[in-house]
């Protein structure tokens, strides 16, 4: 019998490149290598804006964050120490390793802005890198696979507000620690060596100390798993046990911080248009990752129209979306299961990273966020690169074409975006642009057709009112009054303006305004309480400055306020017990000194009297109304060339001595 030969098949183009990939690695690749450090040096172009001389903080929770947070002006063991304990969370959020991070940037740069931005790039720039080896060794080391999604990640215009903004340090630095634990699980998977399982599992804990959003890595751990055909075993479940543990915690921790202000009420809108909303958002960023135009550093909710309702792509979006998700999957398990698992892979690694920030429960104001795409987009990129590689072995220039094309496309975008970012009134000039009110008057009946970002005119009309810029800031806080905002900050920094302006009457109005809305508002009290000491209410003036003392008892600039007030209508011991709690906690103060030697000279009691005064005066030299109290104390005690020699030190400094006072004192001497 004749015996059967083999028929010999040629491998695909696609096999031998998997064969070349197996025996050269990449790096030493010459043309690999070329495209890696390319999409490096395009991606550090693309963010080399924020690296300019006139980028600044913004006035968007960098305060918080950065320039008014002292947790991070020391990096000592104590302090270090403050940052892990949970109940020192910083805006609302538990994340140490990023309070961390930036604490090390105020050791070497303090409030120079310029290092704080060159530390996101950097991160970026090593989670451009991470993608690319991530997917890399996810998809059997085809290089091109991890090359293109690192491209899409380290290009994409939507990652701007991630990297450009110093407050979303957190996102690029849990996104660090997240892909290396992917990395690091893959290696477990091909080496089944423990210390790989171990790094995962560290990396994955220093990922959720940096942001709690990470708590999802479990999850993505079982996709890894599905991809990589790893069977169901009890090794495979008991092992995941720890992680989900964790996230357990961090999830419970992270939920327990933001339900005391971060979590608006369940009853502002139904939850059929939560639903509406979260399939909305989820729709806008599978959207926004091909077409990334009209981005905003905030997506305002709709306006609800007279009848409670929403726009129709709402009631639209949940189909679109369960469209999007089910469609793909069905028609790729039906023709290729190759596909089918990429699939299953790319959308559950989008759909599991972004669900806890789509709005189910509306977490502040925006009802989706650029920097939310940070993470999900590489199981986007991952299914994107992957069919671009196996068509680029088909129609290899064409792809190419395509590829080059929405690179430049995008870098362009970026670079753009990230100049949005350079300061306050370009960022929020763009956000307002984009999401202006639109506000119709009829007689007195105010009617807001389209409701604007209140955030962007207020945090705007703040920046200009910072820079003496009181016009510009008047128009913005007039928008947001005429669209009856009950925000009661709004109200009060207008009554600010109007003070600037002594429209005391419409001052105090505004700051009624803004008690009314939130009579917490110590700030609101104390200002109001101003006005009417400039009036020269009194009575009314310490009223207000009692209730906020009332609110919160520790604010000295309160007590200097009432002690001036107590001061000026005689009530000395008032004066003089306001003076004394300050000084007890700031013996410096030089203005509770004065109020205080003052207070002593009308009560006749000379002796404390003249050692506030001799102090105030160390402290402030220039202070010419101290300089003359203390000439009358040392009058009224015999103690005449001392008088004489502070009146002449009160008179250069501006106080207006009479020569009568002089001559009386010379001819005591």
């Amino acid at each position: 019998m004749a015996q059967k030969l083999k028929q010999k098949q040629n491998a695909t183009p696609q096999q031998k490149q998997k064969k070349t990939d197996a025996a050269v690695k990449w790096h030493q690749n010459k043309t690999q290598l070329f495209v890696m450090v390319a999409v490096l040096l395009l991606t550090y172009v693309c963010y080399s804006p924020a690296l300019s001389d006139k980028k600044e903080f913004t006035n968007w929770d960098d305060p918080t964050y950065v320039t008014e947070q002292p947790i991070i002006k020391s990096t000592d063991g104590e302090n270090i120490k403050k940052m892990f304990k949970p109940e020192n969370h910083v805006s609302l959020n538990y994340h140490p390793i990023t309070m961390l991070s930036l604490a090390y940037n105020y050791k070497y740069s303090e409030l120079k802005p310029h290092a704080y931005f060159f530390t996101n790039i950097i991160i970026h720039l090593l989670n451009t890198f991470l993608v690319f080896y991530f997917l890399y060794l996810l998809s059997g080391k085809r290089f091109m696979v991890g090359a293109i999604a690192a491209a899409l990640f380290g290009l994409h215009p939507m990652h701007a507000e991630s990297v450009a903004w110093i407050s979303e340090r957190k996102d690029v630095l849990y996104c660090f620690f997240f892909l290396l634990s992917c990395i690091t699980h893959i290696k477990y998977l091909d080496t089944n060596k423990k210390l790989f399982l171990l790094y995962t599992f560290l990396f994955f804990v220093l990922s959720c100390l940096s942001k709690a959003m990470a708590v999802v890595l479990p999850v993505v751990l079982l996709l890894i798993d599905f991809y990589k055909s790893r069977k169901v075993s009890g090794t495979a479940i008991i092992e995941k046990i720890p992680f989900f543990l964790i996230s357990v915690y961090f999830g419970y921790t992270a939920t327990h911080i933001q339900s005391s202000g971060a979590i608006a009420d369940f009853q502002v809108f139904t939850l059929a248009q939560r639903f509406m909303f979260a399939s909305y958002g989820y729709l806008m960023y599978w959207i926004k990752l091909f077409f990334p135009f009209q981005l905003s550093a905030f997506y305002p909710y709709p306006t609800l129209n007279e009848s409670g309702g929403v726009g129709s792509i709402f009631y639209l979006a949940p189909i679109l979306t369960f469209v999007l998700i089910v469609l793909p999957l069905w028609y790729t398990y039906k023709k290729n299961p190759n596909y089918f698992k990429l699939t299953f892979f790319g959308i559950g690694f989008f759909a599991v990273t972004v669900a806890l920030v789509l709005q189910f429960i509306s977490v502040g104001a925006a009802i989706m966020a650029d920097r939310y795409s940070y993470l999900p987009y590489i199981g986007a990129a991952f299914i994107i690169a992957v069919l671009a590689d196996d068509w680029m072995q088909r129609s290899k220039t064409l792809v190419l074409t395509i590829l080059v094309g929405a690179g430049l496309v995008f870098s362009y975008l970026c670079f753009e975006r990230v100049k949005v970012w350079n300061d306050n009134e370009t960022l929020w000039t763009d956000v307002i642009e984009k999401f202006p009110y639109d506000i119709v008057q009829t007689g007195n009946v105010v009617q807001v057709k389209t409701a604007g970002v209140e955030t962007a005119h207020k945090n705007r009309g703040n920046y200009y009112a910072d820079k003496g810029l009181l016009d510009k800031a008047y128009a913005d806080y007039e928008i947001l009054v005429r669209a009856q905002t009950k925000d009661a900050g709004v109200y009060s920094n207008m009554g600010n303006l109007h003070g600037l302006k002594k429209e005391f009457t419409k001052a105090l109005d505004a700051y009624s305004k803004a008690i009314n809305l939130k009579p917490e508002g110590v700030e609101s009290y104390l200002n109001r309480g101003i006005t009417y000491s400039m009036m020269q209410q009194y009575d009314k003036a310490i009223a207000d400055y009692s209730a906020a003392i009332k609110i919160n008892p520790t604010i000295e600039k309160i007590y200097v306020n009432r002690a001036y007030t107590y001061l000026t209508i005689g009530n000395y011991r008032g004066c003089i017990d306001d003076c004394n709690y300050v000084l007890q906690r700031n013996p410096n103060e030089a203005n509770m000194i004065f109020y205080r030697g003052t207070a002593y000279v009308n009560s006749n009691k000379l002796a404390e009297a003249i050692q506030d005064l001799q102090k105030a005066t160390q402290l402030n030299p220039a202070n010419g109304n101290a300089w003359y109290n203390l000439s009358v104390s040392y009058n009224k005690s015999g103690m005449f060339k001392p008088a004489l020699d502070a009146a002449l030190q009160a008179q250069k400094n501006g106080y207006q001595i009479t020569q009568e006072y002089l001559t009386e004192l010379q001819s005591k001497i």
